[in-house]
């Protein structure tokens, strides 16, 4: 067995795995299909681009530093994490898996400052300098939610319009759009940072090419004692919730800084327009199989679009082999049923099993 040195990796894996079928229903109720149906039909794809992307990337004189910037966000690396257990991985010989968990913890090392899973249950994408730099430059940005109640409950309201256009976009992979980093000590208070990328999402979804950004970005400050954790795969936990406890916060569309609130309403206007019509045609549509089925591949491509340009090809290039793939072994996937009465340490050493590189 080679996979002793990813321990780490895969156990953090595994819990999430648990975790999040738990907040499904023990695995009952995700949308529009179960994580194993799906998964099966894109990991061997997907780690088979990644490997040959970074391997291409790494021939062309690209550091781990360097690709790090591509992907962008760690949260997203650790949700591709999610297929280690699926047993169509097991078409991708065990060297590049190797190659890959190795890649994977350098890198989450690298972009969470040293705390790879989480383990602190922060996720400190900025280091403390950064920090420091970023809330520099947005220190005359800021603005304060006692003085601006009306700009914190739009706020609020946009928030809660992202997380719905990223589900219908992501499906149960929300944080390969989502991130929320943080919380870092500054000045006496606690800064939480929550992002969203590949928004502006026209080539996956032709019905979406008119969102108005790609990038979203909101620094809040809270209170030093607000009790918030991050988990490996991006989930938070917030005591009081953020809306509650937010004190001050600048926003920013496509690195724009958000200053009034016209200009927050008017963001606001577009961008449930366009959300709005993604769910209502994604509801009208909720039983059209390979529509939903061909959107759902294409959403573990399309992040890694960054990847492709640095390599000169389309993102788009593998999605013909993935769609014939998919359509003779989608009758095939067995869906495990729920974990019932089994332990959480009892699924997570069932998980690890599943996910054991062997040479």
């Amino acid at each position: 067995m080679l996979s002793t040195k990813f321990d780490g990796l895969f156990s953090a894996t595994a819990e999430m795995i648990y975790e999040t079928d738990m907040q499904h229903g023990d695995g009952r109720n995700y949308w529009p299909f179960h994580p194993v149906f799906l998964d099966s039909l894109v990991a061997p794809f997907v780690f088979e681009e990644l490997y040959r992307l970074m391997k291409k990337l790494e021939s062309g004189g690209y550091s781990i530093e360097k690709m790090a910037e591509l992907f962008g966000s760690p949260t997203k690396i650790a949700n591709y994490q999610y297929l280690w257990p699926i047993r169509t991985l097991k078409k991708v010989s065990p060297d590049k898996r190797f190659y890959l968990a190795g890649k994977f913890v350098e890198l989450l090392t690298l972009m969470r400052n040293g705390e790879p899973y989480c383990e602190k249950f922060r996720n400190p994408v900025w280091s403390e300098r950064n920090v420091r730099k970023n809330l520099q430059a947005s220190e005359r940005y800021f603005i304060s939610r006692k003085e601006n109640p009306e700009m914190a409950k739009v706020l609020a309201k946009l928030e809660g319009l992202l997380v719905s256009y990223a589900e219908t976009l992501y499906y149960y992979m929300i944080d390969l759009s989502r991130m929320s980093h943080g919380s870092y000590a500054c000045r006496d208070k606690k800064i939480f940072v929550k992002e969203f990328f590949h928004l502006k999402a026209g080539e996956m979804w032709d019905l979406v090419a008119d969102f108005p950004f790609d990038h979203y970005q909101e620094i809040g400050i809270y209170p030093s004692d607000m009790k918030i954790e991050v988990f490996f795969m991006g989930h938070t936990h917030a005591n009081p919730s953020f809306p509650e406890a937010l004190e001050s916060f600048v926003i920013r569309v496509d690195n724009c800084p958000i200053t009034s609130l016209p200009e927050l309403r008017s963001c606001y206007r577009k961008t449930e327009k366009v959300v709005n019509k993604a769910v209502k045609f994604v509801a009208e549509n909720s039983d059209n199989e390979d529509f939903l089925l061909r959107r759902g591949i294409n959403l573990f491509f399309y992040p890694l679009k960054p990847l492709y340009e640095v390599a000169k090809e389309s993102w788009k290039a593998v999605l013909p082999e993935v769609y014939g793939f998919a359509e003779k072994k989608k009758s095939k996937i067995r869906i495990p049923g729920p974990w019932g009465d089994w332990s959480k340490q009892k699924a997570m050493n069932f998980l690890i099993k599943q996910m054991a590189i062997k040479s």
